[in-house]
């Protein structure tokens, strides 16, 4: 397929992922919690917990200054802790708390039905490609040098949580 095919398919996905995924999931976000807030600890769990702060920047496509502020409020709201490199002092590290991993835990089970209505309009044949589909993505970004650098392959299916 040629760039500009893969370019237009993306284009003409963002207003529906936007719409039926990201609109309804940034709307069950608890008071205080930001998308990017959410997105980092997603990221740093990918990571496998912790990660340097100039390594999570990276991934997160987000400058060296806004980590930081980004790293205060987790800090804030008791989703990180920040430490000390023991190898090496400059480097900052911040690792996510149980805190945070109950967050994450709680959110799928309980409020993530914001995608029931998308997925119940499927057919269990469109349940199956769309899963299929979101976990190939997932490998081809993992396999990308600068997207997930340091990441896990994500949730595979053994992870998935059923309806």
């Amino acid at each position: 397929m040629e760039f500009w095919e893969i370019q237009e398919k993306l284009l003409s996905l963002l207003p529906v992922w936007n719409y039926q995924i990201a609109k309804p999931f940034k709307q069950l976000l608890d008071e205080g919690v930001s998308l990017d807030m959410y997105y980092c600890i997603k990221t740093l769990e990918w990571c496998g917990g912790a990660s340097s702060m100039t390594q999570l920047a990276g991934l997160t496509k987000m400058p060296k200054q806004q980590m930081t502020k980004m790293a205060d409020r987790l800090v804030e709201q008791g989703f990180v802790t920040r430490y000390d490199d023991p190898d090496d002092r400059r480097i900052v590290m911040i690792q996510l708390t149980d805190k945070a991993k109950e967050y994450i835990d709680y959110f799928l089970e309980h409020d993530a039905s914001c995608f029931r209505p998308l997925l119940e309009q499927m057919t269990a044949r469109d349940l199956e490609d769309f899963g299929n589909a979101l976990g190939q993505l997932i490998e081809v970004f993992c396999r990308l040098p600068n997207c997930c650098n340091g990441m896990d392959k994500g949730p595979t299916s053994g992870d998935a949580r059923s309806y």
